[in-house]
């Protein structure tokens, strides 16, 4: 089980931000039916009034997204209007930059990657040792060398499931700030209808002054706007398959070390089921992206973030893998 969740741990990630991310936009603020599109506003009150939750489990995880998505906000405000109060540019430079900060969170995601694959062959040697041998006595001496083995290559067996965990709150954060940056309030003053924008809005939502971000495909009246919010959520799903599909292919190092190994037939019947899962869970995401230009413009930039995130993160485990081949050698 620990296995198939470090081999398979950045979809089982994805499936889980997927699912609570649904969850949450079923969910409402107190005083707010859609804290989605909730303007921030000014001051303290506008803050503190960002942690007025509807029930324990959205309080739960809304914490930590709404302390996140201040200072988020903050940036992509100030880098917006130093661009020409432009919501693109905002978008751009801002998710450039989370995706950046949370990079370290990746790279040790990637190092325990290497290291599960340096320690895969000797685990199956001892899941042959043990195999049928279901006593007591041997299941408890198996958990005692694997604890070994954990120890000889440094992994922790539960540590990949923290970055996990830290980076959920970090893009949701960023998530939010997407939705709501831009949000209005409608207030009555002297029985007429006046709309307010947050603290942090960017009112120049137009791309190259032609296209209409703070839209839909559902709502945008222009049919340029239309066509425009489906070529992004088409290029984004695009590029996401593309990197699952980069992701899953071996490189060279990796090839030259399970030559002659084969997987078996529950580890290939488990991937095709991550990989169906894959492509369901990127069809949920490109339809989402319909309901939000802006919020598809973000998941665009984190796709081609991403893939080069993961070019670099493969060289980089190409040559500690060299590395440590070399070190062992010499040992």
């Amino acid at each position: 089980m620990v296995q198939f969740i470090n081999r398979h741990k950045y979809k089982i990630f994805m499936i889980f931000f997927l699912f609570v991310l649904l969850l949450g936009l079923t969910g409402c603020r107190t005083n707010s039916n859609e804290w989605s599109t909730k303007p921030y506003l000014e001051g303290w009150a506008g803050y503190s009034y960002d942690f007025q939750f509807s029930s324990s489990w959205e309080a739960m995880w809304g914490w930590p997204v709404s302390i996140i998505s201040w200072p988020i906000a903050w940036i992509c405000s100030h880098i917006g209007k130093g661009l020409g109060n432009s919501f693109f540019w905002g978008i751009l430079f801002t998710t450039l930059i989370v995706r950046t900060i949370a990079w370290p969170i990746y790279s040790k995601q990637n190092s325990m990657s290497l290291k599960m694959t340096l320690m895969q062959p000797e685990m199956n040697r001892l899941q042959r040792k043990y195999g049928n041998r279901k006593d007591p006595q041997s299941q408890q001496q198996m958990q005692m060398e694997m604890m070994k083995l954990y120890k000889k290559y440094k992994v922790n067996p539960i540590g990949c499931l923290l970055p996990m965990f830290i980076q959920f709150p970090i893009f949701m954060g960023m998530y939010e700030v997407v939705r709501r940056i831009n949000a209005t309030s409608t207030t009555i003053v002297n029985g007429v209808s006046v709309i307010e924008y947050g603290s942090f809005a960017l009112q120049n939502t137009k791309l190259f002054g032609y296209f209409e971000l703070n839209t839909s495909f559902f709502e945008a009246t222009a049919i340029r706007d239309k066509v425009f919010a489906v070529v992004i959520a088409l290029a984004f799903g695009a590029l996401t398959i593309l990197s699952q599909k980069l992701a899953s292919r071996k490189p060279k190092y990796l090839k030259e070390y399970n030559q002659g190994r084969s997987a078996n037939s529950q580890q290939e019947q488990q991937q095709k089921q991550m990989k169906m899962m894959s492509y369901v869970m990127t069809f949920m995401f490109v339809f989402m992206s319909l309901s939000s230009t802006s919020l598809a413009l973000y998941w665009l930039i984190g796709a081609i973030y991403q893939i080069f995130q993961s070019f670099v993160g493969r060289k980089l485990n190409e040559i500690n893998y060299y590395k440590a081949q070399k070190k062992s050698t010499v040992l």
